[in-house]
């Protein structure tokens, strides 16, 4: 799903979650087949056309310092000179992995996020509305909970939509 940036204060995570970006009780077993899985998937919804390159930018920001933000989460992120606009995907694995995260903790939960190359506030707005999100005990249980995509967007819509809930 396509975000514009000068709407992304009034955006609402559910907001940008189409069917077709939300993938739950995957069975992915490494770090390397999330990074691989979202590239595709940023791929396959027309966000970048390379997802070759976009793996190996993904990685390499992996490998400058874990995206693995503790509680079950990982954000993998990257600019890439493709983008138009910026994209969202969040995965929801069948059984947690290892993402070196910072608590050390394995991941079931991962938010992933493509922005236009030169969009450096726009990644950092994002980033910090994703990681404000991800400290919600609510949010998260919704996530975890939730029996299918519907549910879940309909279930995230609710919570945002009465921001009393955050």
């Amino acid at each position: 799903m396509r975000l514009f940036p000068g709407k992304f204060n009034h955006m609402k995570i559910w907001e940008l979650l189409s069917p077709q970006c939300v993938h739950l009780n995957l069975e992915l077993t490494s770090k390397d087949a999330v990074l691989r899985f979202s590239a595709d998937m940023f791929t396959k919804n027309g966000i970048v056309s390379n997802a070759h390159h976009l793996y190996e930018s993904m990685k390499q920001r992996e490998e400058m310092m874990s995206t693995g933000i503790g509680q079950g989460v990982g954000i993998p992120h990257t600019p890439s000179p493709e983008a138009n606009d910026a994209a969202v995907l969040l995965l929801r694995l069948a059984h947690p992995i290892d993402f070196n995260a910072l608590d050390a903790e394995p991941v079931d939960i991962v938010i992933g996020l493509v922005v236009p190359k030169n969009a450096t506030v726009l990644h950092l707005q994002l980033l910090a509305g994703i990681s404000r999100l991800c400290h919600s005990p609510l949010f998260m249980e919704i996530i975890r909970q939730a029996e299918d995509v519907d549910t879940l967007r309909n279930s995230l819509r609710e919570l945002e939509e009465a921001p009393e809930n955050l």
